[in-house]
């Protein structure tokens, strides 16, 4: 995954993987809630439906990963939603834009919330943990 600033994406805790108990239907037919909350007072509720976006997920996956795109560890795809914030902030007719200490939380309830403060990608700490870093804890602990 390719973000032009430090620290300007999020995956959360954990990664949802398809069973017998949640598969690509359930993508197709996710409900997203969206909550930002500021510092200053402000909340802003959305709300989306995969169901509406303009291309299936399997078709955005063979997009991303294929003849011209390869990746042997793996990709995160994030396919978005269709939550546009239109809300005013600050004055009529200005509207909207994050500020600093804003916390931003997605939710589902199959999947849980992911929730994030806005912070300069400077005063966020540095992502210095590589795979070549995994894979020597992995083989410490015998796991490869």
């Amino acid at each position: 995954m390719t973000k032009d600033n430090n620290a300007a994406s999020s995956v959360g805790p954990a990664i949802r993987l398809f069973d017998e108990t949640y598969s690509i239907a359930d993508v197709r037919k996710a409900e997203l809630d969206l909550r930002v909350t500021g510092e200053d007072g402000f909340v802003m509720d959305g709300h989306s439906t995969m169901a509406e976006i303009s291309r299936d997920p399997l078709d955005l996956v063979g997009q991303a990963y294929g003849a011209h795109h390869q990746y042997p560890d793996g990709f995160m795809l994030m396919m978005g939603t269709l939550f546009a914030p239109t809300q005013d902030r600050d004055h009529p007719r200005g509207g909207f834009t994050h500020k600093m200490g804003d916390v931003v939380t997605i939710s589902n309830p199959e999947l849980g919330a992911l929730a994030n403060t806005v912070r300069l990608s400077t005063e966020c700490p540095p992502w210095d943990f590589a795979a070549s870093h995994l894979m020597r804890n992995l083989a410490r602990r015998g796991l490869l």
